[in-house]
């Protein structure tokens, strides 16, 4: 059975997956990128994976680190998310505090500091498997912003 990619996208974008940006610093520059590619790998050791697009600025920025975090969004940061995505939106001027040895969005619900351990072929995307070093978490959590259908979505009460 041959698979079409648009195909393909549609029907795993039924998986509802929270939103992030992750983040890593090259050349002096904090560079980001929206991403629901994010997955908990291991609890011990504990290991999380993200698969990054290997023509984007993300890839090289994590290669060349080699540690990047993680910022896990609220559901009224969708405005962030679309910012870290390229989409067009309201100016968005983000900042960063330390985090382990990466630097995270000052302004998430949660966020996890990683080191590469690998970096895996994945098609036409990379595979960052990477260990744990930090983890924050914001003292009021919310709610989280979800992606299910190719849209932004909020948790129901």
């Amino acid at each position: 059975m041959e698979i079409d990619e648009r195909t393909f996208r549609t029907t795993i974008g039924l998986f509802a997956t929270g939103v992030t940006v992750v983040s890593a610093e090259a050349d002096t520059k904090i560079y980001g990128m929206t991403a629901n590619s994010v997955t908990s790998v291991s609890l011990n050791p504990p290991l999380l994976l993200v698969c990054v697009d290997r023509r984007a600025h993300m890839a090289r920025a994590i290669t060349e680190a080699g540690r990047f975090a993680v910022s896990i969004l609220r559901d009224d940061q969708e405005a962030v998310s679309r910012c870290f995505a390229g989409q067009a939106g309201p100016a968005i001027q983000p900042t960063f505090t330390a985090l382990g040895s990466a630097h995270r969005l000052d302004d998430c619900m949660a966020a996890i500091a990683c080191v590469t351990d690998q970096v895996l072929d994945g098609g036409d995307h990379i595979i960052v498997l990477a260990h744990v070093e930090a983890l924050w978490k914001a003292e009021e959590i919310g709610s989280a912003l979800l992606y299910f259908g190719g849209r932004y979505r909020q948790v129901a009460p």
